[in-house]
Parts: structure tokens; C-alpha cells; sequence
């Protein structure tokens, strides 16, 4: 026990004298968004957890437009919206228009909504998923047939815009025939490093689990690098091509158990921290590695304070006018490469809305002669029987 409180200890003194930043813009949003839902995740899960937050935000985003009441104030304060429904909808389209519009050759970042046909989606919706340059498509989710052909549509869209990295998104069991929406978005990016590591240097190393020790290959290189260290934190930049992207590495001392260290650590923190590094000479070692994950996130964003979403009280009337739809649940599947060359990484998003459930009605059609029986219920004797024949 003191062990642990001395290891929770020494990582909050990593986040002391760092002041919190309120954020002010749909990408502070995000970026604080990042942390907690990566915090969340990390918490409950032991293995590795590689998350593409942006993915997340942009499907919930697209599907928080189409909330109201109750259920929009929790995505939004989830979410860490800081602003008003229509201008974080401006700002976060705008967003991806510069994205789109700058033609940035290092990452795609798209956006897709399959609609059931024929249901009664409004207009007014659609306009503005628009606004996130998404594809709008109509598919048949209550014939067995033809949800099985949309799902099989949706999951070769999301490959073919992440470079095939991401298969098998949805499986039969996230569609079914009460399924009304899926929206989606898909991430894909690949960048080679600024400084290349040279092939022949890498080795096999020992790598250390808290658990146990494993072989890797390890990447090395020394040169100049952006770079932060002291007692209890080392923070390092790697720059990728033309310094269009930087992977940080954030590495707590060895006192420091790596879930304190993440449950303690924020976006401000992170923000404060990588304007504060300093060129430096440094001897890196980094191991090769591949990371391919797959996350159901509805118990995750129920955690997170978005509950109403996914029970009957749902109300996304900005979708068809009524309280009928309800988030089934929220898919994230990733996928990251790291070698000697670059790096590349892809991610998707699905957002499962489906109608609500109603009691389960039989249709009966007494469109044919019937025998008809009158009652009494004290003795149960049969007062009257018939059979009708003709109206």
C-alpha cells in the first residue's frame, strides 16, 4: 500500500505549478476529449490501447447535431464543447474543410451516413451532415438480405479509406433489423520521419512489462530532438517529413506505475509541457512496433456522462422530428505501424442508431369465417357460441 501512494504521489508532482488552460476552441475540444477518453479506456484495459480521438469526435459530432434536449447536454459537456450547438457545428466542419481544402498529403479524414430508406429522416439533417462533406447513402437495414449487403458496403468503404488497414468494422452482430443510421468515419495516415533510423542499427533488446520481460527490436538513432526531462517525466518529439506531424513520446520515471501517470495527467498538462521543450543531442532507442485494436465504446461514453443517448429516453428529434432513434452503440477499430521509415496509422468510426424498441405487435386479420364464444367468468360456463360467416 505505501508503495502505491508513494507511486501516486510522485505522479502528481509531474502535474504541479502546470496551469489549466480553458479550452476555447473545437480543437482544444477534442484534444481534451482525447485524454479523458483515452484515460477511460486505458484504466479498464491492460493491454495495449491505441485510440484515434479525432475519428470519435467527428462520428459523435455528426451525431450530436441530431440531438436534443437532455441527451445533446450531456454529448455536448462529454464531447467538452465549449460553445453553442450551431458554432461548435461551425467550428468543427470548418475544421475539416481546411483538412480538405489545404489538401494536407498526410492524412485523410472522412465521413459517411447510411440511412435506412424510405424512414423519416429530415432534410434539415442531411444538410447538415453535408456540411461534413459526408456521403450520404440509403440502404435497407430490415431485409435480412440487403443489411447484410449494407453492412458488407459499409465495411469496404471504411477499408478503401483506410488503406485497408481497417477490416471488418461492423460484424453481424452491431446491425440488425432495427437499425436506422450508421455514421461513419474513417482516418487514415502515413508519414515517413524527418530523420530516418537506419535499419542497420536496430537490435534486439529487452523490453520491461511490469510483469515480465520481452525481446524487441529496437530502432536507434542520435541526433538533435526536441526534449524534456526531470525527475519525473521524460517528454520527446519526433518530427515527421517536413514537419508536418511529430510523434510525442511521454515517458514517466520508473517510480511511476504508467496508469497513475495517466490518470493523472491531462490536455493542459500535455499542451504546457511540449511548448516547453529544448533541442537536445539524444542517444534513442525506441522499439519497432504494430498495434491493432478494436473498442466497443458505449459503457466507456455512459462512464463519461453521455447516458441518455443510449436508452429509450434518447431524444434525436433534430433527426426525423421524433423521439424514435436511440445510439445502439459506438465502434472504434484501430491500427498503428511503427518502423524505421515512418509511421502509418488508420482508424474508423461507426455510430449505430437504431429505432427504439416498441412492444412487439401480431397482426391478426379476421378477414375469413371464425367461431366466436361468449363466456362467464365466475364458473366459466359457456354462455353463447357462434361462427360468423358472412359480414
Amino acid at each position: 500500500m505505501l508503495k502505491l501512494v508513494s507511486s501516486f504521489a510522485i505522479c502528481l508532482l509531474i502535474i504541479t505549478n502546470i496551469t489549466a488552460q480553458k479550452s476555447t476552441n473545437i480543437v482544444d475540444n477534442n484534444n481534451k476529449f482525447a485524454f479523458e477518453l483515452f484515460s477511460k479506456i486505458s484504466s479498464t484495459d491492460t493491454t495495449n490501447v491505441f485510440i484515434s480521438p479525432i475519428s470519435i469526435s467527428t462520428a459523435l459530432s455528426m451525431t450530436y447535431d441530431g440531438a436534443k434536449g437532455r441527451t445533446a447536454k450531456e454529448m455536448r459537456k462529454t464531447l467538452g464543447f465549449t460553445r453553442s450547438k450551431e458554432d461548435s457545428h461551425k467550428e468543427f466542419t470548418k475544421l475539416l474543410s481546411h483538412y480538405r481544402n489545404n489538401k494536407v498529403s498526410f492524412f485523410t479524414i472522412v465521413n459517411a451516413a447510411f440511412a435506412q430508406q424510405k424512414y423519416n429522416f429530415l432534410e434539415s439533417y442531411f444538410d447538415l451532415l453535408k456540411d461534413y462533406n459526408a456521403v450520404i447513402k440509403q440502404a435497407d437495414f430490415m431485409d435480412d438480405i440487403k443489411r447484410e449487403q449494407a453492412r458488407n458496403e459499409i465495411n469496404q468503404w471504411v477499408m478503401d479509406n483506410t488503406n485497408n488497414k481497417i477490416e471488418e468494422l461492423l460484424d453481424k452482430s452491431a446491425v440488425d433489423k432495427m437499425t436506422r443510421l450508421i455514421l461513419l468515419n474513417a482516418i487514415h495516415f502515413k508519414a515517413d520521419w524527418k530523420h530516418a533510423f537506419p535499419e542497420d542499427k536496430t537490435r534486439q533488446m529487452i523490453f520491461h512489462h511490469p510483469n515480465r520481460q520481452y525481446i524487441a527490436a529496437f530502432m536507434h538513432l542520435r541526433r538533435n530532438f526536441k526534449y524534456h526531462s526531470d525527475n519525473n517525466l521524460t517528454v520527446l518529439e519526433l518530427p515527421y517529413k517536413n514537419d508536418d506531424a511529430s510523434l510525442f513520446i511521454l515517458l514517466p520515471s520508473e517510480k511511476c506505475h504508467i496508469d497513475d501517470f495517466i490518470n493523472n495527467f491531462d490536455y493542459s498538462q500535455f499542451d504546457e509541457l511540449s511548448k516547453s521543450l529544448t533541442d537536445t543531442k539524444i542517444d534513442l532507442l525506441i522499439p519497432k512496433f504494430k498495434i491493432e485494436a478494436k473498442y466497443k465504446l458505449k459503457k466507456t461514453l455512459i462512464s463519461l456522462g453521455m447516458e441518455t443517448a443510449f436508452t429509450t429516453k434518447a431524444n434525436f428529434k433534430n433527426m426525423t422530428g421524433r423521439s424514435d432513434l436511440m445510439i445502439d452503440d459506438v465502434i472504434h477499430q484501430s491500427f498503428i505501424e511503427i518502423d524505421e521509415k515512418g509511421t502509418e496509422a488508420a482508424a474508423a468510426t461507426a455510430v449505430v442508431v437504431r429505432q427504439k424498441s416498441v412492444p412487439q405487435v401480431t397482426y391478426v386479420n379476421l378477414n375469413r369465417p371464425f367461431v366466436f364464444i361468449i363466456k362467464e367468468n365466475y364458473k366459466n360456463s359457456i354462455l353463447f357460441i357462434g361462427k360468423f360467416m358472412n359480414p
